[in-house]
């Protein structure tokens, strides 16, 4: 989920209820220091390292999803392939075994009825800092050198993810770890502390030689990723055009990186399943349901699901089968192919000066994404269009009333399917405005200097102990200008305060009651101030205690659940990536089909093959 989506919902109204820890899922990082990285653990590919990265922004931000996501991944990987050289980034680094450095992960749970929220260390084995510096230092002495000889990286990531620079520029980012030492509480953010496309890709080549990556990624924005090795803008030969237009170069295009891999949304869209309260019957999204798939187990509970993927690609179409929320899954290949179907819509459909052979070829393009129908006698080609048959199969079977849209509607339906019509008279938003309005004008003047002269007259029943000076903390701060009750990133703010006062922070230094009253105070607060009021004896209080309980929730998101327009996005990409690869075929554009090949290969890279009896233990686990 990216940084800006997932910043704390309103603090006063909690999330769907958290779960405790997952004792089944034996975890496990092992740093090279501790294997030999010399064999080539049943890879007719050479040798393998495998790369986990999560548990990135803040305390605030660091969601227990992505905790449960690491920690399967890290023991899948200890009890599958133990002998493989694995590297975990996660979070501030806490290691299994070393005290706590700090409380990074944040999680929802639901006690005596009511929500809190609630932080804890995210331990990993041989764990370190997801920072830049902790991964490139990594990278360079003990992870590249691995592969370097014509190795493989299987790259694991599941972390925030976000946009980076403006415009034109703009990439795709992954959030890194930005709580760094120094600042107000010892500890400051780092809004920085981001890795890009390219720099990501700069550190890769640098040290990769002869190798590749393979890549999982399940976080926000993650399809710019692809850009690893597909560039940006392709440029179509010039012999395709009878007048060549400014702009064509006449270079192939070359693939910048040897690394494929598959990513949950493409590089605009959020992505579905990073959740403070992962709940089994609940959580969905690619987050979920790829690393479930390389499992072949539930996350949460461990119940055998199936078969543990081959490869990346198999993991990739089981997630993709069930993922009914809104994410955008994709290849490597499939972002290649969708960059000439642009070339192909933008540079060639736009005039009128190509040659014979590929104008027939374009009207052929357009067909097929119009109709969906098209015959090519390549099993490459054919394999991906039966693939692309069952995804739009299990579209329509959540989407029945959307049949007829899926299977045959044209490029023009697909694409009004995407921008549902506004409804221009409605401002869902304006009720709550006007409320807000009102019950900050009743708190500033009215509620809260009538609250604050009985909080330190300790005359308000059942607010005591370490909740009373919780509160007085926070009038304090209120005192010198801090928001913290009806402000529009109130709820963030206030999340902070609990965070530090609480002890969560330090968890060596935790009073784990202490720290639920402080917690449960702020989810609380708004509503007991308001409680208070309405029995307060002056008319004027009780009237600003009900201006402050009339403001609504913010309008309930619709969730990640799937839409048409998801789903009709879907399909138009499909037919899009299948009308490019059928295009190049008729033209015979050698370099761009032979590129197309290399990605696949990687995409299909097998896993190295699990250890001896894995199969057997898993079956007899559920």
């Amino acid at each position: 989920m990216s940084r800006p989506a997932q910043t704390r919902r309103e603090f006063l109204w909690l999330g769907l209820a958290g779960v405790g820890a997952v004792p089944w899922l034996a975890s496990g990082c092992a740093g090279p220091g501790n294997v030999d990285v010399s064999g080539e653990l049943g890879s007719a590919a050479g040798p393998v390292a495998f790369v986990i990265l999560s548990g990135g922004g803040t305390p605030l931000t660091n969601n227990y999803s992505q905790y449960l996501q690491a920690r399967a991944w890290a023991g899948w990987l200890a009890r599958t392939r133990p002998a493989a050289p694995r590297w975990c980034f996660f979070g501030v680094g806490n290691r299994e075994g070393s005290p706590a450095v700090l409380a990074d992960t944040y999680r929802e749970v639901e006690r005596d009825g009511g929500y809190e929220p609630e932080w804890l260390p995210g331990f990993l084995p041989d764990n370190r800092p997801a920072t830049r510096e902790s991964l490139f230092r990594a990278l360079r002495e003990e992870i590249l050198p691995v592969v370097r000889g014509g190795g493989t990286l299987f790259l694991l990531v599941g972390d925030h993810g976000e946009l980076s620079g403006r415009d034109a520029a703009q990439e795709s980012a992954i959030t890194m770890w930005q709580l760094k030492r120094g600042g107000r509480q010892g500890w400051r953010t780092d809004n920085t502390e981001v890795l890009g496309v390219a720099e990501l890709r700069r550190e890769l080549a640098a040290g990769l030689g002869r190798g590749r990556v393979v890549f999982g990624m399940t976080q926000c924005h993650s399809g710019g990723f692809h850009e690893l090795a597909v560039p940006r803008t392709l440029v179509p030969p010039r012999a395709w055009f009878t007048r060549v237009p400014d702009g064509i170069a006449g270079r192939p295009a070359r693939l910048q990186l040897a690394a494929a891999g598959f990513t949950a949304t493409d590089q605009a869209s959020p992505a579905a399943g990073c959740e403070p309260d992962p709940e089994p019957d609940r959580w969905a999204g690619y987050e979920r349901f790829f690393p479930e798939a390389l499992l072949g187990s539930d996350l949460m509970t461990g119940a055998v699901r199936g078969a543990a993927a081959p490869s990346l690609d198999a993991a990739h179409e089981a997630a993709v089968l069930v993922d009914h929320t809104i994410d955008q899954p994709r290849a490597t290949s499939e972002h290649y192919l969708e960059a000439w179907a642009r070339v192909i819509e933008e540079r060639l459909a736009t005039t009128l000066a190509v040659t014979e052979p590929v104008q027939r070829a374009l009207t052929a393009f357009q067909r097929a994404v119009d109709t969906g129908e098209a015959e090519v006698a390549d099993p490459g080609w054919t394999a991906l269009r039966q693939r692309y048959r069952r995804f739009q199969a299990a579209l329509v079977a959540q989407l029945p009333a959307g049949r007829a849209l899926l299977q045959l509607g044209d490029r023009r339906r697909l694409t009004a399917a995407l921008r549902p019509v506004a409804e221009p008279a409605r401002d869902p938003g304006a009720r709550r405005r006007t409320a807000l309005t009102a019950a900050r004008r009743a708190w500033s003047a009215t509620l809260r200097p009538a609250w604050k002269a009985a909080v330190e007259a300790d005359r308000v029943p059942g607010l005591d102990g370490p909740a009373r000076e919780f509160e007085r903390h926070l009038l304090r701060l209120e005192d010198e200008s801090r928001s913290l009750l009806l402000g529009r990133r109130d709820g963030e703010a206030l999340l902070q305060e609990v965070y530090w006062r609480s002890g969560y922070a330090d968890p060596a230094q935790t009073d784990p009651a202490a720290a639920r009253v402080i917690a449960r105070w702020g989810v609380a607060r708004r509503e007991r101030i308001a409680e208070w009021g309405r029995t307060a004896a002056e008319p004027a209080v009780r009237t600003a205690a009900e201006q402050l309980a009339a403001v609504p929730p913010p309008e309930a998101s619709t969730g990640p659940g799937l839409t048409l327009a998801t789903a009709a996005a879907r399909v138009l990409f499909q037919r899009r990536v299948l009308a490019a690869w059928r295009f190049l075929l008729e033209v015979g554009h050698a370099p761009a089909l032979a590129e197309l090949a290399q990605l696949r290969a990687l995409e299909f890279t097998p896993l190295p093959t699990p250890a001896a009896g894995v199969a057997v233990a898993w079956a007899r686990a559920d």
